[in-house]
């Protein structure tokens, strides 16, 4: 029998509160026996009154006074009354006596005391229930063993000291994409029989188990159905299991059915060396849509680290390390993922698959501008999928939902059905392989001849066709080598904090409240690594997804870094897979600001450390292969002004370098605006301060009026190029000349007085709802007006100044 603390009574919950003590009838250090009368009491309650309704009186009620009896729920002795003759009662919550019992079913198994073998399954009239003295779920598995908390915590204690003792901590093991990839494709099998098969080597050693599992037929009938699992361990777990049993204790937390985490179990540890009889799958999880720590650990979780490819499921636990998902079966995910709540992908840190992801992806957080700065955003879908409002529901109550499941069941159902008969793995390898086959054809291939089948033709003339070498499926994954890493660390940060508690108190005076907390020393760990790190994602993010709610943005906070929605000036890294998003191109003007690749970010993370960011800087907008270096950064954002509107640059680069450029006439162009006179700028930007001011119908007018102006300077065109191929060669001449113009007019305007720039930037914008193009010929044809104005100045001293400062301009163009 068990040694415990008196048991203590309370009035059941029913009770017509407040009520007062009338008789004790029981002294103290007597026996009692179960449903023995031990005290009497009077409460009261309101009735109805009867009434003569024939005569109109109306219903009413009375309180009275009633008088009850407390029979004992249990047998023992009695050790304390709380009360006496008149005491009154009104929280529900009151001890007002205590019994020893010989035996207090703090330990039950399936129904019955594991201490006494007394029945403890059934609750009677007193509303006292025996499992409700036992509530924690202590046991792996499904056989039922349940323990009170006053137990739970006395074993974990003990646990705790044994583990202290051999200097281990705690591990919670995910499965699924955290250890092992699994997959039903029936292509996997025909791969592994044949050797002469590109992805032979990566699958020869996958192995396999088959399930009886519920699956759905037509009309959603539940059938019996045999399906056999594909697995793939993570590489070099073999390895990691052998070193990290030696520093943890290991637990398998699953939400896969426990069929399937058996079977995985017999795989990757078939002696029970690591785990044992150590794994809860989500048949015992107790709730549906998320992972906690108390559910194994019901006391202390401070000796208790996870790793898991998931980090929502439990809620970014401080204890949580979280890792990169393992996907080798390409395009497979998740075999179990309709048992998880639905998650924001995190791109992998691969850096083609992080581009065909966003490329792929429409939905992304902001797409690539074009030449005119503009960006098509699709539509969202702002409709939330059912499923997920039942995993919200499900997770605000804690408890499983069988509608809920029945969904999750049939879906995965769904999932299984569909690998088996579709054989995507085969599909994807046909893919590359027609990829294979064009860049084969582009190779040998003429451009102007017809493209063939792959193959080369012998001295006959027949066609051979050559073997594909191109192999879908890649084993070189090294997550768990830093993942050793990382956990190594922690276990050697754990135990130096512990050995300096014991030399400064000793080992035999600490409590459990004096240990180290893992949940404290692994977040400060993983803080140093982006500590003074402010991210800004740019094309990574899904659209329509709030920042708080990103995976990604979730794991970088937990490694100690700020991440913002905007490009602001505490800004530090700008995290991106392409360089033509807005975002990009604006931080590329600033030099204090490092536009680095997403794959940096990954192998911070990988190695709980900031590496260097010189080999993942993003390449120049230009295309340059080489990243901008720190002084030309600096230049261009010199150069940058935000009161001038934007030109495209990178166009205007690129001509530069194609020999088109005729430099005499850009400086003669340059000459004629230089020359123009300050009266002229001046009225016209009287006229555009009145245009701005007036109506819509007067800016129509005043539209149209460029236009026909533009329209007159055309005819003048025509009237004076008699010749067609002088026409040709002029227009490559003015083409060349007014990019320069742009260039001369935004460098300008730059130069001019407050009152200048403001005048010059109306006539800019004069039309808001314009395209840019159009903005672009309005500026050029107003730099022209103010060249021919210029022609008619003669100041000497002016036009010195204005040809060094075209000398200066030539030089920094070129």
């Amino acid at each position: 029998m068990d040694q415990s603390e008196p048991t203590p009574l309370r009035f059941p919950s029913s009770t017509l509160f407040p009520v007062i003590v009338t008789a004790l009838l029981v002294d103290e250090t007597s026996a009692v026996d179960k449903h023995m009368p031990i005290l009497r009491y009077k409460y009261w309650n309101m009735v109805d009154v009867p009434v003569n309704e024939a005569n109109g009186e109306l219903p009413k009620k009375v309180e009275e006074e009633f008088f009850g009896t407390f029979e004992s729920p249990i047998k023992g002795e009695l050790k304390e009354w709380n009360v006496t003759i008149g005491s009154e009662i009104s929280d529900p919550n009151f001890v007002f006596a205590r019994i020893l019992e010989p035996c207090t079913h703090s330990v039950q198994y399936a129904g019955l005391c594991a201490l006494c073998g007394a029945k403890v399954d059934e609750v009677d009239y007193t509303e006292f229930s025996n499992q409700d003295r036992a509530p924690i779920a202590m046991s792996h598995d499904s056989t039922g063993l349940k323990v009170s908390f006053d137990e739970a915590q006395r074993m974990e204690k003990s646990s705790s000291s044994q583990l202290l003792k051999n200097r281990k901590l705690i591990l919670v093991v995910d499965l699924d994409q955290t250890v092992i990839h699994a997959a039903v494709d029936p292509t996997i099998e025909k791969w592994q029989s044949d050797p002469s098969n590109p992805n032979y080597e990566a699958v020869k050693d996958v192995q396999s188990f088959v399930l009886l599992e519920e699956g759905y037929g037509p009309g959603k009938v539940p059938v019996q159905t045999h399906t056999r699992y594909y697995v793939k361990l993570r590489p070099g777990l073999k390895e990691f299991f052998e070193q990290i049993h030696n520093l943890y204790e290991m637990h398998v937390y699953t939400m896969a059915t426990r069929a399937y985490a058996v079977a995985i179990a017999k795989i990757i540890d078939p002696e029970g060396k690591y785990f044992g009889d150590r794994i809860l799958s989500r048949d015992e999880s107790g709730s549906m849509a998320q992972k906690s720590l108390k559910r194994l650990f019901p006391v202390s979780t401070a000796m208790v680290a996870i790793i898991d490819d998931r980090g929502d499921v439990w809620k970014w636990s401080p204890n949580l390390i979280k890792v990169v998902p393992y996907s080798f079966f390409v395009g497979i995910g998740d075999i179990n993922s309709s048992f998880l709540p639905q998650q924001n992908l995190t791109p992998p840190p691969d850096s083609v698959s992080i581009e065909a992801v966003v490329k792929d992806d429409a939905k992304v957080e902001e797409l690539p501008v074009d030449a005119d700065g503009k960006v098509e955003e699709p539509k969202e879908d702002t409709e939330t999928p059912p499923i997920h409002i039942e995993y919200q529901a499900a997770e605000e109550e804690g408890v499983d939902s069988e509608e809920l499941l029945a969904i999750q069941s049939f879906e995965r159902s769904q999932l299984i059905e569909s690998q088996k008969h579709e054989s995507p793995l085969a599909k994807q390898q046909e893919l590359i392989e027609q990829e294979e086959e064009k860049e084969e054809q582009k190779e040998h291939t003429p451009e102007e001849e017809t493209p063939v089948s792959n193959g080369t033709s012998d001295s006959n003339g027949t066609l051979e066709h050559k073997p594909y070498h191109r192999k879908l499926l890649h084993d070189d994954d090294t997550e768990l080598v830093n993942l050793n890493h990382a956990l190594t660390s922690v276990h050697d940060e754990y135990y130096k904090e512990y050995d300096k508690l014991v030399s400064k108190k000793g080992a035999d005076t600490l409590t459990e409240q004096d240990l180290p907390d893992i949940g404290v020393i692994m977040p400060r760990m993983k803080r140093r690594v982006f500590h003074d790190c402010v991210i800004l994602f740019s094309g990574v993010l899904p659209l329509g997804v709030a920042l708080d709610q990103a995976d990604i943005v979730q794991w970088v906070r937990s490694f100690g870094a700020i991440v913002v929605a905007e490009l602001i000036d505490t800004v530090t890294h700008v995290i991106a897979v392409k360089n033509g998003t807005a975002k990009v191109r604006r931080a590329f003007e600033r030099p204090d600001v490092k536009v680095v690749h997403l794959k940096w970010l990954y192998e911070c993370i990988a190695h709980w450390k900031r590496v260097p960011e010189e080999n993942f800087y993003l390449e120049r907008p230009e295309g340059s292969d080489m990243p901008i270096p720190e002084d030309e950064r600096a230049k261009k954002a010199a150069v940058n002004d935000d009161n001038v509107e934007d030109i495209d640059t990178d166009s205007f680069v690129l001509s530069l370098n194609d020999g088109k450029i005729d430099w005499n006439e850009i400086n003669k162009e340059l000459d004629e605006f230089m020359n123009s006179s300050d009266e002229e700028d001046s009225n016209e930007d009287e006229d555009s301060n009145d245009d701005n001011d007036s109506d819509d119908d007067d800016d129509d007018e005043d539209d149209d009026d460029d236009d026909d102006d533009d329209d007159d300077d055309d005819d003048d065109d025509d009237d004076e190029d008699e010749d067609e191929d002088e026409d040709e060669e002029e227009e490559e001449q003015q083409t060349a000349s007014r990019a320069g113009k742009t260039i001369a007019g935004k460098t300008i305007s730059s130069k001019r007085p407050p009152d200048e720039q403001d005048g010059s930037k109306k006539r800019a914008f004069s039309d808001e709802d314009s395209d840019e193009s159009s903005k672009r010929r309005k500026q050029t044809h107003d730099l022209e007006q103010n060249g021919n104005a210029g022609n008619n100045s003669n100041d000497d001293d002016d036009d010195d100044d204005d040809d060094e400062f075209a000398a200066e301009l030539e030089k920094d163009l070129l």
